[in-house]
């Protein structure tokens, strides 16, 4: 029976391919979906200027009393991730202050004239090669006059 043989070894080589492209064992890959992107009413809540497509997937958006909380999954190298941050908030008018990467986490902090304005943290997230981002911004709007105004009216 040539063709049922024939029909196995496709099937077989078909199994070989998708497990080799997979990255993981079919539960890890399982468990891993692409992130969901944040609905567009809380996207809308991002700082003028503040923009995180070169960073990854913003998965939530939430504004609490006076501070701005962005979530986001990234599959960049975390030395280039944290770079990639620092870059998006200081478009946003920010002001880096420091930066600690110890390879397996790292935060990145900011200011707003005198004043701390928010820092990411960056941790490793369940699904291997992504990672976990927090960035944290006190909402320009909160920000004392003396500050010298929201930063997005800094530039």
């Amino acid at each position: 029976m040539p063709g049922r043989e024939l029909a196995l070894s496709v099937a077989a080589a078909s199994l070989l391919v998708v497990a080799g492209c997979s990255g993981g064992s079919g539960e890890e890959a399982a468990s891993c979906p692409r992130p969901g992107p944040a609905p567009p009413e809380q996207t809308a809540l991002l700082p003028d200027g503040l923009s995180l497509d070169r960073v990854g997937t913003v998965t939530e958006v939430v504004s609490t009393r006076g501070h701005l909380t962005v979530r986001a999954v990234s599959a960049e190298p975390i030395d280039e991730l944290t770079v990639l941050i620092q870059d998006a908030v200081t478009a946003a008018g920010y002001r880096p202050a420091g930066m600690d990467n110890e390879g397996f986490e790292a935060e990145v902090f900011f200011t707003a004239g005198n004043y701390a304005a928010g820092q990411a943290l960056v941790r490793r997230a369940e699904c291997e090669g992504q990672w976990d981002v927090e960035l944290v911004l006190v909402e320009p709007d909160t920000l004392p006059t003396s500050a010298g105004g929201p930063p997005s009216q800094n530039r």
